[in-house]
């Protein structure tokens, strides 16, 4: 069970444990200290329901894959797809789904970015949904300036 995220601080990419039940993060590249939140479910392995970087309660999930090997993986099909006569392409799409298959989810935070592995996936938390992320920042704007709002 790990979050990995990024520091407010100094901007660069943490990885913690949470087998271990922190009660904070320091942060390697700065020593800033981070408050860790876990949840009592969380901390026994089960679903996340409430992050414990920044302590929201909105997830999505996606393949624990990065997409920009995956178009490189097509791309490679459909430059080769002419002198294999397509053979590529259905090797490159045999490759993903292959991938699909055999690769887990991984849970992120919708606030913070925050990656969240070896959890249970809860079947409430979807893909990513473009409009709620939109409505989530224009609610935190909101927020952040309530006197904008009334003019």
């Amino acid at each position: 069970m790990t979050v990995e995220f990024v520091c407010e601080k100094c901007e660069k990419d943490n990885l913690v444990d949470l087998s271990s039940h922190p009660d904070e993060a320091i942060c390697p590249h700065c020593a800033k200290k981070s408050e860790m939140r876990l949840t009592e479910g969380m901390k026994s392995g089960g679903k996340v329901d409430r992050c414990v970087v920044c302590d929201r309660i909105r997830f999505y999930v996606q393949k624990d894959f990065n997409p920009r090997l995956g178009i490189f993986i097509f791309v490679l099909g459909v430059i080769f797809s002419y002198h294999t006569y397509l053979i590529s392409l259905f090797v490159a799409t045999l490759i993903d789904y292959i991938l699909y298959k055999v690769l887990k989810t991984v849970t992120i935070c919708y606030h913070c970015r925050a990656v969240y592995r070896g959890f249970e996936e809860d079947p409430n938390h979807r893909g990513f949904d473009h409009d709620l992320a939109l409505a989530l920042v224009e609610q935190e704007k909101k927020q952040a300036h309530p006197a904008i709002e009334k003019l």
